[in-house]
């Protein structure tokens, strides 16, 4: 059966929303995610919250509390009949236990043994990787799937693009059906 690694971070969960709401009302800011158009968030902020930025995501609680993409359970479950699912997230010491309650909560048919807390992605052995983090496919053997964001647009044709989790389905029952002919 083939591995499919799937980011937490903005890819299912909606981070970036609530990251940035978060910022916006702590310095009177209205940063969007349409804004960011390179991954160092640090270059959007402003001066004074620069890598203050990071130390919402260290926060108890913080990520066990964020929601879900749409569509993203529905697909997953999708995957999780054809494919052996694991969520990959780079994940500070911290915050693991709120992550694992998160995949709890909106994707309880995840088994625990199929969460990796990994920053080096590529080091996980997987066919295909569902990320939005660009940087993660650098040395990564398998197939890319980029989850479409202002900050990877630059990276136009080199991996396969979903704009959003129904796009993901649409990839894998391509593929499923592709297998089914052999």
């Amino acid at each position: 059966m083939k591995i499919i690694g799937v980011d937490l971070d903005s890819t299912l969960n909606n981070l970036d929303a609530v990251w940035l709401e978060r910022y916006n009302k702590d310095y009177g800011d209205n940063l969007t995610k349409a804004d960011m158009i390179s991954w160092d968030v640090t270059h959007y902020v402003k001066p004074e919250c620069g890598k203050k930025m990071y130390d919402y995501l260290r926060e108890p609680g913080f990520f066990r509390n964020l929601g879900i993409q749409p569509h993203a359970a529905e697909v997953m479950s999708f995957l999780h009949e054809y494919f052996e699912v694991y969520i990959v997230s780079s994940s500070h010491p911290n915050v693991v236990a709120d992550k694992w309650a998160w995949v709890e909560k909106h994707l309880p048919f995840i088994d625990y043994h199929h969460f990796v807390p990994l920053h080096h992605k590529h080091r996980f052995e997987m066919d295909y990787l569902i990320d939005d983090g660009p940087h993660n496919f650098d040395r990564f053997k398998g197939t890319g799937i980029l989850i479409d964001m202002p900050y990877n647009q630059h990276l136009r044709s080199k991996y396969k693009r979903c704009t959003d989790w129904l796009d993901v389905k649409d990839y894998f029952q391509t593929l499923i059906r592709k297998e089914e002919r052999w």
